[in-house]
């Protein structure tokens, strides 16, 4: 109720922009949602970092997606079986889910993003592939000088960082001086054990990897669905008390958190 609830989904709000930038579109963006008022008129974009179930199941309950007046463009890393709408029209077929792509009233643009830096409205954006179990974008976006770094299903292996295994030194600069950082944390050291290659996690080798990257401040989510807000609290407790000195923030992500940067 405190720590999970919905799956990920996190807006940024740019200063000089009236575009609705999104990351991810879990169910958290159904809430989202229901809180964007554009009289009538919407446009924005939502950056989906890889099609696993819990980053998209929140889209066809977005209900901006439903105004004709409205435009977004929806933006996915190519993934083995297709581009962003071929994935997209996949999941919305009518054995799943009663609406497909071609019910939704908006005017949606389907953009199989690349890699490389691209600018858009007041800010940049580019990613970088995480160590995940499909094609995962790390996203990166600048604006007025600020680094933002959404990276929540990502795997930090600390036998392979500790083997100066290359993809880590390339993640690191990635990384390196970003104000926000995001980041997957799902596991303790001793419950990552026997889950290597599951593409998660284990927040203390995040803690140690941001502190590393210079990281400014540090949210852990993609929470593990067995933990509980008790055990969740404890460990927010602990990451403020004894890594406070080594970041502006560090603290587990909950829903309704707010940063300004």
């Amino acid at each position: 109720m405190v720590y999970g609830g919905n799956t990920t989904c996190v807006q940024v709000d740019i200063p000089q922009s009236d575009e609705v930038l999104i990351l991810d579109s879990g169910t958290g963006i159904r809430n989202l949602g229901n809180t964007i008022n554009g009289n009538g008129k919407v446009r924005g974009r939502i950056f989906i970092t890889h099609p696993h179930w819990d980053h998209i199941q929140g889209f066809p309950f977005f209900k901006p997606i439903y105004g004709s007046n409205n435009q977004f463009e929806i933006h996915m890393p190519q993934q083995e079986d297709g581009g962003c709408k071929e994935i997209l029209s996949g999941h919305l077929t009518k054995t799943f889910f009663p609406v497909t792509l071609e019910m939704i009233d908006a005017n949606l643009k389907y953009i199989t993003q690349p890699p490389e830096e691209i600018e858009y409205e007041g800010y940049s954006m580019e990613y970088m592939l995480a160590n995940h179990t499909t094609n995962t974008a790390i996203y990166k976006l600048e604006c007025n000088g600020h680094t933002i770094i959404f990276c929540p299903d990502n795997e930090l292996d600390p036998e392979a960082i500790k083997a100066g295994k290359e993809y880590y030194s390339r993640l690191m600069s990635f990384f390196e001086g970003a104000d926000i950082l995001v980041h997957d944390g799902q596991y303790d050291l001793e419950s990552y054990e026997g889950k290597h290659g599951w593409g998660h996690s284990a927040w203390e080798v995040v803690v140690d990897f941001a502190r590393q990257a210079n990281v400014k401040n540090l949210f852990i989510t993609h929470h593990d669905p067995d933990s509980t807000d008790r055990v969740l609290a404890d460990l927010d407790e602990k990451l403020q008390r004894e890594y406070a000195p080594y970041f502006n923030t560090i603290e587990l992500a909950k829903e309704g958190t707010q940063l300004l940067i």
